[in-house]
């Protein structure tokens, strides 16, 4: 569970680190269901102030983003205050990223899950989950990424409309198990949520519909009863890798890994991770091999890309004081 310490110094001025794990969803065939918590991190390192922002950025995007009040972080944070009747004092904030920007890892729900927690570390108020999910669903509805990145672990998503004519975000959390490896490789080229959202049809086959609900189902109770040699069927998916993928060579030919699990010992299936353009793999064992084959099927396209070993962050979001 995310965790919080708002106590302040009477003896000088404090300062909170909070640090937001990244996230992948859809895990397959879960499409907009179900998301884990990543062991790449925002950290935002926080001092208040009586009046004024202060705001510095380092690690991946750092040259891309605003470093005044317009800063999405920052701007976030006013929302939850406005929204609060409240207004914030001023702050010092350095904000550190290890999660690259539009790659499907999570980064702007990373960002709002950091701008509500500045409200609560400035106003020294913390947040029920149902109050912190509602805030963070104003700007965005990809439960499966904001859930995790707030709460850790595996963690299945649904979003409710109220009847206030808001979103509401019910979640619930499990431990990812030690056993399930992971890899993800990330290639040089960004992806746009909505363009990817655009490739989707708007209507798909019963029969479509009905094999990504039973492997959404069997994910969960692979996971729960320790099956894990049901994943490699539990990530299969026909909603839509299928049409997002063609439109990037080198994701086509990353998954195709699934059709030749034979060939590499340990691996249970690769995924786009969000909507890409980063792929994750699901392996019991150590997933080197298995990164350097995804790696030079997206080099083979001539797209320069990246591996990295990730393990699962079962905590979330943490707030503490410096």
């Amino acid at each position: 569970m995310s965790t919080t310490n708002l106590q302040r110094s009477a003896t000088r001025v404090p300062r909170f680190t909070i640090t937001v794990p990244s996230s992948t969803s859809n895990l397959g065939a879960s499409f907009d269901t179900c998301g884990l918590a990543l062991s790449l991190y925002l950290r935002v390192t926080l001092e208040p102030r009586t009046s004024g922002v202060e705001i510095t950025l380092s690690g991946e995007g750092a040259d891309l983003i605003p470093r005044d009040e317009s800063n999405f972080i920052w701007q976030v944070a006013n929302y939850v205050a406005t929204e609060r009747g409240r207004k914030l004092s001023g702050a010092k904030l350095h904000v550190d990223s290890q999660i690259p920007l539009a790659r499907g890892l999570g980064s702007s729900s990373s960002a709002i899950i950091a701008g509500i927690s500045v409200y609560e570390v400035l106003s020294g108020e913390q947040l029920s989950e149902k109050e912190f999910f509602r805030y963070a669903m104003h700007y965005e509805n990809h439960g499966d990424n904001l859930a995790p990145s707030y709460l850790g672990g595996l963690v299945l998503a649904c979003v409710k409309d109220d009847a206030d004519g808001h979103f509401s975000l019910l979640a619930v959390k499990r431990t990812w198990p030690e056993a399930i490896k992971i890899a993800i490789v990330i290639p040089d080229f960004e992806m746009e949520t909505s363009k990817m959202r655009a490739a989707l049809p708007r209507e798909i086959p019963m029969r479509d519909a009905i094999f990504n609900m039973q492997r959404t189902a069997l994910l969960q109770a692979a996971i729960s009863e320790g099956r894990y040699e049901l994943i490699t069927e539990a990530l299969r998916d026909r909603i839509h890798q299928p049409y997002r993928a063609p439109l990037v060579p080198a994701l086509s030919e990353v998954l195709k890994l699934n059709n030749e699990l034979d060939q590499y010992p340990g691996l249970l299936g690769v995924a786009i991770s969000g909507a890409g353009s980063t792929m994750i793999a699901f392996a019991l064992g150590d997933c080197t091999n298995i990164a350097e084959a995804m790696k030079a099927r997206i080099e083979a396209c001539g797209i320069r890309a990246r591996t990295m070993a990730v393990t699962v962050d079962n905590q979330g979001r943490t707030i503490q004081e410096a």
